[in-house]
């Protein structure tokens, strides 16, 4: 595992080494050992509550409580030297983008792992009860700032929370 002053994404299984190169991988941080240049700005975190809403003509509608109806996470950066230090984060990115965000056989609630070592509460590595989903990536090439591009990636919570492994016997979502 990474120096704890790096957070990480990456896709498939357990976190891959940081020894040495990987396409699976992208890491965040000053000195970051697989990603140079790659650095987290800021995050949101989304737990929405679905809310049903019961017309009722002449009188207040009332409301349902439906549980909650998703984990959403918006990890916002920048990608230093996106054509120099920066090309193989701009590559994996769009790579993930592209490519099936799940596998049926090891991974069908999706394929991608997050730690985050400042926030550790939605840190998870994929297993075949619970993933993340790369919703979205986006990426915005400045034109004020030369050789910098900033990026939005969107990761969303899959999982079967009937079983343990997702949730803790105490019933805090414990990943």
């Amino acid at each position: 595992m990474a120096s704890t002053a790096h957070s990480a994404i990456w896709r498939d299984g357990v976190e891959p080494s940081t020894t040495g190169g990987t396409e699976d991988i992208i890491e965040f941080g000053t000195g970051s050992l697989v990603n140079t240049g790659c650095d987290i700005t800021n995050i949101g975190f989304r737990i929405p509550t679905g809310i049903a809403r019961n017309e009722r003509p002449g009188a207040m509608d009332k409301l349902q409580d439906t549980g909650v109806s998703g984990i959403t996470i918006d990890i916002t950066g920048v990608i230093a030297d996106p054509e120099g230090v920066g090309k193989d984060a701009v590559k994996t990115l769009k790579g993930w983008a592209i490519e099936a965000k799940t596998v049926d056989t090891t991974f069908p609630k999706g394929r991608f792992g997050l730690r985050l070592n400042d926030f550790t509460g939605f840190n998870m590595t994929p297993n075949t009860f619970k993933g993340y989903l790369l919703e979205n990536v986006e990426y915005t090439r400045e034109g004020e700032t030369a050789g910098k591009a900033t990026f939005v990636i969107t990761l969303r919570f899959n999982g079967d929370e009937t079983n343990n492994s997702t949730i803790s016997l105490g019933g805090y979502y414990d990943w």
